[in-house]
């Protein structure tokens, strides 16, 4: 069957609900082999904040829209514990920590989340048995290599400072160490990172939450308000 289209919304609505039932119905089978849902979560969430990005943008400009909420007040199996670390001059609303989630899965790097600064991507933490006990998302763009990003030359933190400056402190600075210049905060290592944990009864939450909230232009009239439960089998 072909897509439903809206004005703002053209196909991606209706590519948000057909990836929500997908889940969904994956959800229900019983099969006689190992199932991989957080798999199909993790597959299901990129291409919802990849591909569906400018729709994605469309529906966060909506009056009231959701995505300005703070994630504790959204439900969707999210809470304040969600949020490991951030130090992101930014405040913990749905917006943004759906930014931080799409650089981490947009951009993966070899990551080791046991080290002081580790680099953008995602990864899980397993229990005591093996199972996968959460999935970890690191966005970071002034590390690399799980380190802190040094620039070879001065002229080239100046630029980067420059361009960042919206979502860098006034206080920033940097320093030499070696042969290389680093950001600085009173003399400490300056680094934006954000560090979401999110089991994978939340992340299956959170996945479906996101493709039922933007399937909602496939309904006739949506008062860009009301949500509908649209993931019923």
């Amino acid at each position: 069957m072909e897509y439903y289209r809206t004005e703002k919304g053209q196909i991606y609505a209706d590519i948000a609900y057909r990836l929500g039932r997908i889940i969904t119905q994956y959800e229900k089978l019983n099969v006689n082999e190992e199932k991989f849902e957080a798999t199909l979560y993790i597959a299901v969430l990129q291409n919802l904040l990849t591909n569906c990005s400018e729709h994605v943008k469309q529906m966060t400009q909506q009056p009231d829209s959701i995505f300005q909420k703070e994630i504790e007040s959204v439900g969707w199996g999210l809470n304040k514990c969600c949020w490991v670390e951030n130090k992101y001059e930014e405040k913990l609303i749905l917006e943004n920590f759906i930014n931080r989630v799409r650089n981490s899965i947009s951009h993966p790097t070899e990551i080791k989340i046991e080290r002081d600064y580790p680099s953008t991507g995602y990864t899980t933490i397993k229990d005591d048995s093996g199972i996968i006990k959460k999935f970890r998302f690191i966005d970071s763009p002034d590390t690399m290599w799980n380190r802190q990003w040094g620039f070879k030359k001065e002229e080239e933190i100046k630029e980067y400072i420059r361009r960042n400056k919206k979502t860098f402190p006034e206080n920033i600075h940097y320093k030499k160490s070696g042969t290389k210049f680093f950001l600085s905060i009173n003399d400490e290592p300056f680094i934006r990172i954000a560090i979401v944990d999110l089991t994978v009864e939340e992340l299956a939450s959170f996945v479906k939450n996101l493709a039922n909230y933007l399937a909602q232009p496939i309904l006739d009239n949506w008062d860009g308000k009301t949500i509908k439960w649209l993931l019923a089998a």
